[in-house]
């Protein structure tokens, strides 16, 4: 313990007695522990992250691949969602679960101290808590007698998150009410303050029973519909059954309920082959330690890929220490030999040496910490923003602050191993009669630290392809010719049917503001549409062409968006053909719809689509009475990237249920301007409706593409750091050699070398070390393309142009590094360097 407290003393007075070197270590290295603490701790909450719940590994998520028919439901994999009377039945008929628990996101008008806000909500079992193993921090949770009977308990427990955000923590909550989606809920209790539900990413702000389903979701009840899948299930495996015979166990209760389903079945046209799959349907278990990992799914891919590319930040940063340690470890050779002569040991200087880089490395990730946390503040806040995840923290916790601190004590023994080693093996007489002779270290030295460096090009040469294909996705997404007006449009989202509206009401309401929007000064145009535009929902249903014949199921989906007049003129979208809606396509109308140019082109080649008419949304199947009435251009729905799909448009006047309307105001100055007019408008009909999603269009697009934008521009930032040590490394190496050949550049330039040649014994290093890195990197580089491909957009992980462009940057870094040495050794009197010796 002794010797390691002298080892760190004696290598703090060795850090301090060089303060250039030792900031350049330590900024390098903070650099890439702080990046690396940023990405992790979005890594880690995303996709590392456990529930907050007793025994997380017993827990697993049930899904059902297979037909289904009816209404579903789903954030992403629809195999996840069951109907009520289908997870009654499981929960009660199984022998392997000590619980299983279903829930359902719903969106909620919360009123409460005079003003209402809109939250997010979860229905779910009266068992959800029980299963889990969650607390209250106030009150009770719910117990299975509130989940009975529809409508018969209407209580709720609200989130600690919320609790504390609405009603400051008091504790004097309890028994009070709130109206909710217009239905007045007595508060029973808080649940912990660590839970905010069994998704990553959704953080409901309070809890209410599944038995109110219809009461919370007005505009469609189906709690007792087999056909309406809404429900996702977890459930507790029972301690010391395998994975196979829980499957098994709840398999054997599955059967039955899909026979009694199929048997209730009316107007099925499914032929016997699929009525036989639907009955071999399975249940499959995901584990569930981490919830409902949609999140995880979706942005998984795109972490990993960035995860791995600050990584290698990191091993370039660590690989530019080790060089610099290399290059001061030849200037200390003679005082490493004379202290092996006076006795000590080899292993004895290693540990000295280590401990010298184990103190620069201590001081990197303290630095690293403070950049980490200040790119946490920005990064994190950004990504809860644009892309709607809930729940994400910018605080250093104990798995940040581990990760950072392991991160550090492997860099410093990885950059200080292989210069300690290198250092400590040269036997004591030769050094000592090297160094007896010449100021500058031998060339033993030297091959270790072009091998560092050819990493370092191997590595930039794989983070400039990333940043080379990240960035061409995003400018090409850019370029995307979406079919819409994004300038000067500014949009909002009312929900009527969460205040009490009916359909009636809500139209009229609709009505009543989109008047009086138009009526605004400044404003132009307004139009509205019950799903937004480029925020990823959909609506959509099976159609029948008139006049088309054997039109499979399966072929036939379309998605729909209930819209207002006036929408596509205010949105600029050309009109092909026909017309648009006008204020006589009403309630009792003659129904009348408008196509896309996509769906035109697929079901309607070689026919006018115009006075034709389809069918759609179940209730009118077989009945094509909805009149074609125009033809518009593509435009982009559901997200930049998606492909043109047929897509049609109705009335939301014709619309036997509006849940929610997005009204678009295109003004002639800056759109936020009129933000204000927008919200008094609003109050002035209905001071309880909440206004939310008031964003700019150019603000939408933003937010589509933020995905793309982060991973583009990290990717090019680590591709630019990377690239920035890369030139260190090479400058370092080839300024060590031109000192070290001083004598040998003089005698060629004594006996008629001409500058030319001296710049060519320069650059041939460099050569060599950038075409062993490109060569290793450049293969790593089309790895890494390969696996983020799914993430690219209009380029090929093969695009040739890609590595050349990385090649080209890689060599213009090289020259640059090398300029300067090149020119001091063109510049070497030879009379001074026959006498350097």
């Amino acid at each position: 313990m002794r010797t390691i407290w002298q080892d760190i003393r004696f290598g703090a007075r060795v850090l301090a007695k060089h303060p250039g070197f030792t900031a350049i270590a330590v900024l390098t290295l903070a650099l890439g522990i702080g990046a690396n603490t940023a990405i992790f701790s979005l890594v880690s909450q995303v996709l590392l992250r456990r529930l907050p719940v007793q025994n997380p590994n017993e827990l697993v998520v049930l899904r059902s691949p297979g037909p289904q028919r009816g209404h579903v439901w789903s954030d992403g994999d629809e195999a996840q969602s069951f109907s009520y009377p289908m997870y009654k039945g499981l929960r009660d008929g199984n022998s392997v679960f000590s619980g299983m628990l279903a829930r359902y996101v719903f969106p909620a008008s919360i009123a409460s101290h005079g003003q209402t806000e809109r939250g997010g909500g979860e229905l779910v079992s009266g068992n959800y808590f029980d299963v889990l193993g969650v607390r209250p921090a106030l009150g009770r949770l719910f117990l299975p007698d509130d989940d009975r009977v529809p409508g018969a308990q209407p209580v709720v427990v609200l989130s600690h998150a919320y609790w504390t955000h609405s009603f400051g923590g008091n504790p004097g909550v309890l028994n009070q009410t709130l109206l909710v989606n217009n239905t007045e809920l007595t508060i029973v209790g808080v649940a912990q303050a660590d839970f905010t539900g069994v998704q990553v990413g959704q953080s409901a702000d309070i809890f209410v029973p599944l038995m109110m389903k219809a009461q919370m979701t007005p505009e469609r009840n189906g709690l007792e519909e087999w056909d309406n899948y809404w429900l996702a299930i977890l459930a507790r495996r029972k301690p010391g059954l395998s994975t196979a015979q829980t499957e098994a166990g709840i398999n054997a209760a599955y059967r039955p309920l899909l026979q009694e389903q199929l048997a209730q079945m009316k107007n099925l046209s499914w032929d016997q082959t699929k009525r036989q799959r639907f009955l071999d349907k399975k249940v499959l278990l995901i584990p569930g330690a981490k919830g409902r990992t949609t999140l995880q799914t979706d942005s998984g891919q795109a972490l990993t890929a960035l995860f791995v590319m600050v990584a290698l930040v990191l091993l370039i940063a660590c690989t530019n220490v080790a060089n610099l340690l290399l290059a001061q470890g030849a200037a200390r050779q003679r005082e490493l030999a004379i202290r092996s002569a006076m006795g000590a040991s080899r292993g004895r200087m290693l540990q000295q040496l280590l401990a010298e880089s184990l103190l620069c490395a201590v001081a990197g990730g303290a630095v690293g910490l403070m950049i980490g946390a200040w790119l946490m503040n920005l990064l994190t806040p950004a990504v809860a923003s644009n892309l709607g995840i809930k729940g994400l923290s910018t605080s250093l916790d104990s798995g940040v602050l581990s990760f950072a601190a392991a991160a550090t004590l492997i860099s410093g023994v990885f950059f200080g191993l292989l210069p300690a080693w290198r250092v400590t093996r040269t036997a004591v007489a030769q050094t000592l009669k090297d160094q007896a002779t010449t100021t500058s270290a031998g060339a033993s030295h030297v091959g270790a630290r072009k091998m560092l460096v050819a990493g370092q090009v191997a590595f930039t040469m794989l983070l400039l392809a990333g940043a080379f294909l990240f960035t061409r996705t995003l400018l090409n997404l850019r370029k995307q010719n979406l079919g819409l007006r994004t300038e000067n449009v500014v949009t909002f989202s009312i929900s009527p049917i969460l205040n009490g509206y009916d359909a009636s009401r809500s139209v009229a309401l609709i009505d009543q503001l989109r008047a009086r929007i138009a009526a605004v000064p400044g404003v132009r145009a307004v139009g509205t549409s019950e799903i937004g535009t480029l925020t990823g929902t959909d609506m959509g249903s099976n159609v029948e062409i008139e006049g088309a014949k054997d039109l499979r199921p399966e072929d036939s989906h379309v998605n729909f968006d209930p819209v207002s007049p006036g929408y596509f003129s205010t949105l600029g979208v050309p009109l092909l053909s026909g017309r648009e809606f006008n204020e006589g396509d009403g309630p009792g109308k003659a129904k009348v719809a408008i196509i896309s140019e996509t769906m035109a082109k697929k079901f309607f080649a070689g026919r006018n689509p115009l006075g034709l008419h389809i069918a759609c949304c179940a209730a009118n199947s077989g009945k094509p009475d909805i009149e074609i009435v125009g033809v518009v251009k593509n435009t982009k729905q559901g997200h930049v990237r998606d492909a043109d799909l047929p897509f049609m448009y109705l009335p939301y006047a014709q619309q036997p249920v509006i849940r929610e309307m997005t009204f678009y105001t295109y003004t002639q100055q800056d759109p936020l301007l009129a933000v204000s007019a927008l919200r008094s408008t609003v109050r002035e009909l209905d001071g309880n409706l909440p206004i939310f999603g008031v964003k700019t269009m150019e603000r939408v697009v933003d937010e589509d593409l933020f995905g793309e934008r982060m991973v583009a521009v990290l990717s090019a930032g680590f591709g630019t750091l990377a690239a920035l040590l890369a030139a260190m490394g090479i400058y370092g190496v080839l300024a060590y050699l031109v000192v070290q050949r001083t004598r040998e550049i003089g005698i060629r330039m004594a006996l008629g070398a001409e500058t030319a040649h001296v710049r060519f014994l320069i650059v041939k290093e460099v050569g060599a070390m950038v075409a062993l890195g490109v060569a290793v990197g450049l293969p790593l580089a089309y790895g890494l393309a390969r696996f983020s491909e799914s993430l690219l957009f209009g380029v090929r992980a093969g695009d040739p142009m890609v590595y050349a462009g990385g090649l080209l940057l890689i060599t213009l870094i090289a020259a640059a590094a090398c300029y300067i040495p090149a020119r001091r050794a063109t510049r070497v009197d030879p009379l001074v360097a026959l006498r350097y010796e």
